[in-house]
This record gives C-alpha cells, structure tokens and sequence, in this order.
C-alpha cells in the first residue's frame, strides 16, 4: 500500500482525528464558526415566544435619514424617574432616549437570520439610548432562555426588565453582556426562573455613545437546559440604614455627601412612589469626585462581600470599593464602570477583601458633569465557610488548540523546568497542517501533562443550537476516552460561554475555563468558571511577577493561558515554518524568560486538573 494511503486510513481510523468541515465552510462568512445557518442558535420549533423581525400596521419606525432628537431632562425632576422619550418601534422592539441623542431604528439585511435591526445614534450628547424588545407573558415557576446576536461597533450593556405580580418592574443589567465592537455577530443571553412573582419580561439594549448596533436571531424560550446562577444565602445587609431614614430634612443617619475637587457639587435627598433616594448634582467639571458615603463596615482580609445598589444617572459612574488598611492608609478598587441610565438600574457586583484591610465602603462615583440618583444600597458578607484561604499556592501552565509549534517549542522549555501542562486539544484539528499529530498528544499525556477538552471542533459554543452544543460536548468527551485520554475539563473556544453551554458542559466536565482575568481564590473560585491571566509577547515581566506574588500572598490558584509559540524572529500564526502576525502568540525566548519567573517564585506548579482536586472544597 502507497505511504500516503497508509497514513490517510490512520488517521481515518484515529479516534483522535476527524475530517475538518472548516474548510469547506470558509466562503460562508460567519456560519463558519457555527456550521451553517441551520447549526446557529435558534429556538426549537415553536418555541420561540418573541415574534419575528417583520413590519406591521402598528409600528411606527423612524425613516432613515430622520432622526429623533430629546433634551436633557430638568434636574428639578429628580423627585420621580423620567420617562424617556419614545423614537420608534419596529416588530415590536422600541427605541427611547433619556436625555440629548439623535437615534434611528430601521430593519435591514441580517448576517445571522434574515432581518436585523439597527439602531443607529447619530448624534450623542447625554443620558442612554435603549433598545426594547417586546414584552413577553412568562408562565410561573418556568426556566426561560433569553438569546440574541449583536454586532456593533461601539459598547452597550444588555439588562432584563422583569414586571412582577405586585404591579412594580425591576430592570437589571446582566453580567452576561459582552462588548465586543466589530462586525462579526456575537450572542448575549440570559437565563431566569419566574418563581411565583416574574409575570413578564422584556430585554434591553442600552447605549451612551455615538455608533451603530445590530440585533438579530433573538428569541426566548422555555428551557430546562440552562444553569441559573447559585442563589445567595439569606443574610444581614450592612450597609448602616439602607432605607435612608432621615430625622429631618438633611442627610440621613449614618450618611453624608462628599466631594473634591473646584466643580460645583450640589447634594440631596429625594423621595418617591419607591421610597427615598440620594442624588448629587456636578457642574462645571473641573477635577475630583462626588459621592455619597456611608460609615465604613468592618471587615477582614479574604472575605468575600457582593455589592448591590439600583441607580439613574445622565452619565456613566464609577462603583468603587474604598479599603482602609491596618496602617491607616486607604486602597481603591473601581469594581465597574456602569453607563448613563435613564430608569432605575439595578447593579451588583462581588469583591475579595485585600491583604491587610479593616474596613470598607463601597459608593457609586461621579466624575464629570451630570445628575446622578441612587437607593436600595447593600452588601452582603458571602463568605465561605471554613478556612478563608487555602493552605497554598498553586500555578497551571495551560495552552490552547494544540498547536504544533506548543510540542516543537514549548515542550522543551517546559521540560527544563519540570512543569507539566494542560494542553485543550479539539480532535478534528489534529494531525491538520500546523497542529499536533495524535502520536504527539498521546507522548505529552505519558509524560504527565493533561490532555484537557476544547470542544470537538474550533467553534464558538453559544453560537450554536443546542442540538450541536450536545454533539460538540459529546464527541469531544468520547474521542478523548477512546483514546485513553478522558478529561473532566474544559476550556470553550474563544472563552465564550453562557447559561445554556454551562449546563451541557456540566454534563460531561467538572470544571470550565473561563475568560474572566484574576486570580482563583477559596472564597472566589467557581468551578464552571475558573479565572486565568492571559500571556503574551505584550505582558511586560512585571505583570507577570507581580501576578505570581499576589498568588503567593492570598494562597491562590494562577491559571496562564498560552497559544501559539514562535521562534524569536517570528510572531504570529504557524504555516509550515513561517509565522503569521497573531496577537495571542508568545516566542520561544519570551516564554523561556517567563517560564524562569514562575520557576523563580517557588511556587508549585500542577495542572489543571490536579490543582482542581487538591484545592476545592465545595
């Protein structure tokens, strides 16, 4: 038999090697990440409980060209929520502006399904523009799935509005939502139990600049396969009187205003249908800070504490932690920046108490002109029990895709050390141009690295049905267990996950790597969710030391998160033996240097899912 007809049947007959569809798939665009149209996300037949993307009688949308303009609110009005000003309605979804914006809504051509909206903010002064979409009747004691594709080419948070039994809605922004500006559609979701007070529902996409954003594919649906977020045990708020009962007309108790700086800063307290609220007003900017304040809370270091507060504003503020340390000196951690909101939004936001810590005070910060109200402040201790901090640190080398350039490169370097990695392999890439043979993988798994899950194929999991979801997650699982090499870890291509890929996942993997950047703590970690630091030829040896010491100090977890490696005189995509510009690729020499910072710090290095096992306690 020919030698290249002996080496096609095996890796034919390789449980670790598929055919790849990508090829054949390229000319479609975007469909390439899902398969084609009938593979994107999409609701099951019948399902899908919000109507489609086409004009009727009663929408009234904006014509092109013809944009509606709103001014700025009074302040004197601060004493009841503004009502923002209507622009249009297209199938249903609207358009509203809180303050001075140009906006249009019109239906158009779309990548993902065949109509899109898009609404295009011209011109922008102040306040946010949303974009809404119908509301939906929701039944009692149901999971929902929410989903919808987005491109855009500036920032937009996406937030639910639940209307409940008692009449009152809530609006809430979503820490699903991702800014990612550019033309390729991405999806944002959200999942939720009606329990026995959500009676409806609509979504939100809010906007505070100039640009454009194109929604499309949305639906929402009935669904048992999503996780839904761990509800928080019941427990005190601290935050000293968070009804802001006031004696007099002044400042509550336990409150007061604060500002810095040469702007005009006016303060006060306001009351509505709702209850009471503080509002500051700036004007005539010039430097500093305005806020309102309360007596700190005390607190120790490693403690755990999720932030809440509900807030309107015509600009975007800061939600900054406040520390005051043992020494007497403060440190500042800006936990997020939330954009201009027009109705009031409620936010939260979980934090780790630094070393050396006493107390805290977590406020939301303006800097700049504008009127900014808040209410309904709390924060929750939501400690762990049992020790605050593992016994010791631990750093995971992982790299993802399977490149060959990882086995040619990184492997020696790796083996110079005594560090064995996580390697995120996808079956149908190997034995491909420029990634590894199966041979290659099954050498690196008896030298004692791990051979970890990255889907079957290179695909952005929450673009897909949940019919591919399933057979992504499955065939993945099975390839590597008939080649020896089961794993109970993940990482999603591009890091991308949401509630319905967290649930398939959990049916196959113990613990899913995440996007989001830090450091893995006791009181911190989740396992569907495991935090890293990407590395590159841009992190500068400083970032990376001063990571490996934070994790020394807090008894951490370190995820690195490598791909590519090219040789000192090239950067980029490996092709036969050049190398392509690519921005996630790290060099020989560079990786050599860091590698000697991780070996340097004395810390114990394991793979992923060894440092997994010898670190959690539920």
């Amino acid at each position: 038999m020919p030698h290249k007809r002996r080496r096609f049947l095996r890796v034919l007959l390789n449980p670790l090697v598929v055919v790849s569809l990508i090829v054949a798939l390229m000319t479609a665009g975007w469909l390439v990440y899902t398969g084609g149209q009938s593979m994107t996300a999409q609701a099951r037949p019948g399902a899908n409980l919000l109507p489609p993307l086409s004009p009727s009688a009663e929408d009234t949308p904006e014509p092109s060209g013809s944009p509606t303009v709103t001014s700025a609110p009074s302040p004197d009005t601060l004493s009841a929520p503004d009502t923002p000003s209507s622009v249009g309605a297209v199938a249903g979804w609207s358009v509203a502006h809180s303050a001075d914006a140009a906006a249009t809504l019109n239906l158009v051509d779309g990548q993902v399904s065949d109509q899109a909206l898009e609404l295009d903010v011209g011109r922008y002064a102040s306040g946010d523009i949303t974009l809404t979409s119908p509301r939906v009747e929701v039944d009692p004691g149901q999971t929902y799935l929410f989903k919808a594709f987005a491109a855009t080419d500036t920032h937009f948070t996406l937030l639910a509005r639940r209307h409940h039994t008692d009449g009152s809605t809530t609006l809430e922004q979503l820490p699903s939502a991702l800014e990612r500006p550019g033309n390729a559609p991405f999806s944002v979701s959200d999942a939720f139990d009606s329990g026995d007070t959500v009676t409806a529902v609509e979504y939100v996409f809010r906007l505070a600049s100039e640009g454009s954003i194109r929604v499309e594919g949305a639906y929402l649906e009935a669904a048992d396969d999503v996780s839904l977020p761990p509800g928080t045990a019941a427990a005190p708020n601290l935050v000293p009187n968070p009804d802001l009962v006031s004696p007099t007309p002044g400042a509550p108790t336990s409150w007061s205003p604060y500002a810095s700086g040469p702007s005009t800063v006016e303060s006060g307290r306001g009351d509505d249908e709702n209850g009471a609220f503080l509002w500051t007003r700036v004007t005539n900017y010039k430097g500093g800070e305005a806020k309102w304040q309360y007596q700190p809370v005390p607190v120790v270091p490693d403690q755990r504490f999720e932030f809440g507060a509900t807030y309107r504003s015509e600009r975007e503020v800061d939600v900054l932690a406040e520390f005051e340390l043992v020494d007497g000196s403060r440190e500042f951690r800006n936990l997020a920046t939330v954009q201009p909101a027009g109705e009031w939004t409620t936010i939260g936001e979980a934090f780790q108490v630094p070393d050396k810590a006493k107390t805290v005070m977590v406020t939301l910060v303006s800097h700049g002109n504008g009127t900014t109200a808040v209410r309904d402040h709390s924060l929750v201790d939501i400690t762990k029990p049992g020790p605050l901090r593992w016994d010791e640190p631990m750093v995971s080398i992982t790299f993802d895709d399977g490149w060959e350039s990882v086995y040619d490169r990184a492997l020696p370097l790796l083996d110079k050390h005594g560090f064995r990695s996580t390697q995120y392999v996808n079956p149908s890439s190997l034995e491909t141009p420029n990634f590894m043979t199966a041979a290659q993988v099954r050498e690196l798994d008896q030298a004692g690295h791990e051979i970890a899950a990255h889907s079957y194929s290179h695909v952005d999991l929450t673009s897909i049905n949940a019919e591919r979801l399933e057979e992504e997650m499955r065939r993945n699982e099975e390839a590597l267990n008939d080649a020896g090499l089961g794993t109970d870890n993940l990482a999603p291509p591009f890091g991308r996950s949401d509630p319905q890929v967290d649930w398939y996942a959990g049916q196959y993997f113990k613990t899913v790597r995440g996007t989001d950047v830090g450091i893995n703590t006791r009181q911190n970690i989740d396992p569907s969710d495991l935090k890293v630091f990407y590395v590159t030829d841009e992190t500068a040896p400083e970032q990376l030391r001063e990571a490996l010491a934070e994790t020394d100090r807090v008894n951490g977890w370190l995820i690195l998160v490598y791909h590519q490696i090219a040789t000192p005189e090239s950067t980029g995509t490996q092709d036969d033996d050049t190398i392509v510009a690519d921005q996630s690729t790290v060099t020989s020499d560079v990786l050599a240097a860091q590698l000697q910072l991780v070996d340097d710090s004395g810390i114990d290095v394991q793979t992923v899912s060894q440092a997994f096992d010898q670190l959690y306690d539920p």
